[in-house]
C-alpha cells in the first residue's frame, strides 16, 4: 500500500527493513552481485566496510577514530550532476502534457 493508502512511506521502510536485516546478517547476507553493482562513487564498498569498521572500533573502545578519507571532489562534483538532473526532471514536468 502506498503512501496515500495508510501504508506509510514504502520505500524508507523498506530502507529501514533492509539496514535492520544487514545489521543483523553482515556482509554474507547481501548478495555479492547486489554489493558489485553498487553505484556509490566516491563512496565505494571498500570505503563503506572501512567506515564500518571503524565506527565499531569507536562503539567498542569509546574513543573517537578518524573518518576514512573521501575524494572529495568527486563528490561534489557527483552532487552537482545528480542536481543538473533533478531540477531538469522538474522542469520538465512543468512542460505539457502534465
Amino acid at each position: 500500500r502506498g503512501a496515500g493508502h495508510g501504508g506509510g512511506d514504502p520505500d524508507s521502510t523498506g530502507a529501514v527493513a533492509g539496514a535492520v536485516v544487514g545489521a543483523g546478517s553482515g556482509r554474507t547476507g547481501v548478495p555479492r552481485d547486489w554489493l558489485d553493482s553498487l553505484g556509490e562513487w566516491p563512496r565505494t564498498v571498500g570505503w563503506m566496510e572501512m567506515l564500518g569498521t571503524r565506527l565499531a572500533g569507536v562503539c567498542v573502545s569509546g574513543q573517537t577514530a578518524a573518518m576514512p578519507r573521501l575524494f572529495w571532489p568527486g563528490l561534489f562534483a557527483r552532487n552537482l550532476f545528480l542536481f543538473v538532473i533533478a531540477v531538469a526532471h522538474g522542469l520538465r514536468r512543468m512542460l505539457p502534457p502534465y
